[in-house]
């Protein structure tokens, strides 16, 4: 009677979560918690790790006492550009970027977004002009706070990203991760 519960229990509690088709396996089981889990041992990280930056959000008033990880996003910068001024929210931006999901149970990387593909080549990829105020809370946070010629890994928590609404390619509730070069601020002013 103890093996049966036991093998039950195990049984309910699988790795892997099947579907109603008996051979498909759901990828995005527990997608909820498991990206919970991946931006908080994000921001551990980013805590440790003098090298790496984090950014409270604009959105939200700063409030340090009992901020939680998810109004920050985490930045692992790349390469330090020489640029000296950051774009501002009415401003547009030409960027390189690669937008990906936190790897699935069996490892494999999800690519939702890109204007390059493999390794960043400055000669050859084309960059993508946008609005700093156009993107996702967590992008515009990271881009205020970028020089022309950085590039950085952005770590987005699901409430700085989509939340709870599904995109295409991306789930509701996915953290997002970008490797954003910033090529070229274009002021407000400039556009004219």
């Amino acid at each position: 009677m103890k093996k049966s519960i036991y093998v039950l229990l195990l049984l309910s509690l699988g790795v892997i979560a099947c579907t109603e088709d008996d051979n498909a396996v759901d990828y995005y089981h527990n997608w909820v918690e498991r990206n919970q889990q991946y931006i908080d041992s994000i921001a551990q990280v980013a805590k440790e790790n003098p090298q790496w930056l984090s950014f409270h959000t604009y959105k939200y008033p700063a409030s340090s006492a009992n901020a939680s990880a998810n109004e920050f996003i985490y930045v692992k910068p790349i390469e330090t550009g020489s640029g000296t001024t950051s774009p501002l929210y009415t401003d547009s931006v030409e960027v390189y970027y690669r937008g990906r999901l936190i790897p699935l149970y069996d490892g494999t990387e999800v690519v939702f977004d890109q204007n390059y593909r493999g390794e960043l080549d400055l000669q050859t990829a084309v960059s993508t002009k946008f609005s700093v105020s156009g993107v996702v809370t967590g992008w515009t946070t990271a881009l205020m706070q970028m020089h022309e010629g950085d590039y950085w890994t952005i770590y987005i928590p699901t409430e700085l990203g989509y939340d709870s609404t599904k995109m295409t390619d991306i789930p509701a509730y996915s953290t997002l991760i970008f490797d954003v070069y910033l090529k070229k601020i274009i002021p407000m002013s400039s556009r004219e």
